[in-house]
C-alpha cells in the first residue's frame, strides 16, 4: 500500500530541523577532532604554544572559539523547542550554555587586556576559586567531549524517531 505524504505531516516539519541537527552534530564532531589533535600534540608529541594548536591552527584564536560556542548554543536553543522531549538535547543545551559562558569570560578578558589564553572560570588559575588543577586546553577538550557525545546521542534519537514510521 502506498503511503501518501499527507499521512505524515510532522515529518515534513521535522526534516529541516533534523538537517540543522545533523549539521550541528557533524560540525561539532569535527570541532572535537580538532581538540583531539591538540591533545595528541600536547600529550604525545610534547608540543606547546603555537606548535600545539590542532590541525587548523589558524582558527585557534579567542574570537573563533567565542563565535563557535555561540553558534552551538544558538543552534541547540533553536532545536530545543522542536525536540523538547529529547533528554540528551536538554543536557547538551545546559552544558553548551556553561561552555559559552566560559568563552564569554575569556573574550571579555581578551578585550580588556589584549592577551589571549586566559584561564576563564574553571581551568587552572580561573576565576572560580582559582580553577581546577587542569590546563585550559585539557579542560576545553573535556568540555567538547562532554558536549559532543550527548549531542550525537540526541541526534541519533531523533533520526530513529524519524525513521521509525517509515519502517512500519
Amino acid at each position: 500500500m502506498a503511503t501518501r505524504v499527507s499521512e505524515y505531516p510532522e515529518r515534513l516539519v521535522a526534516t529541516p530541523w533534523l538537517a540543522l541537527f545533523g549539521i550541528l552534530a557533524l560540525s561539532q564532531t569535527a570541532h572535537l577532532f580538532e581538540h583531539v589533535a591538540q591533545m595528541i600534540q600536547i600529550h604525545v608529541l610534547h608540543l606547546s604554544g603555537p606548535a600545539a594548536r590542532g590541525i587548523v591552527g589558524q582558527l585557534d584564536i579567542e574570537w573563533v572559539h567565542f563565535i563557535w560556542n555561540g553558534w552551538v548554543l544558538v543552534a541547540v536553543l533553536v532545536l530545543l523547542p522542536r525536540f523538547r522531549t529529547n533528554a540528551w538535547l536538554i543536557g547538551v543545551t545546559l552544558f553548551a550554555g556553561w561552555h559559552f559562558l566560559e568563552h564569554c569570560v575569556m573574550i571579555a578578558t581578551y578585550l580588556r587586556t589584549g592577551v589571549a589564553g586566559s584561564p576563564g572560570l574553571l581551568s587552572s588559575g580561573g576565576l572560580i576559586f582559582g580553577g581546577l588543577p587542569i590546563a585550559r586546553p585539557d579542560l576545553h577538550f573535556l568540555y567538547n567531549l562532554v558536549e559532543t557525545i550527548p549531542l550525537l546521542a540526541a541526534w541519533t534519537v531523533e533520526l530513529r524517531r524519524e525513521l521509525a514510521p517509515a519502517a512500519r
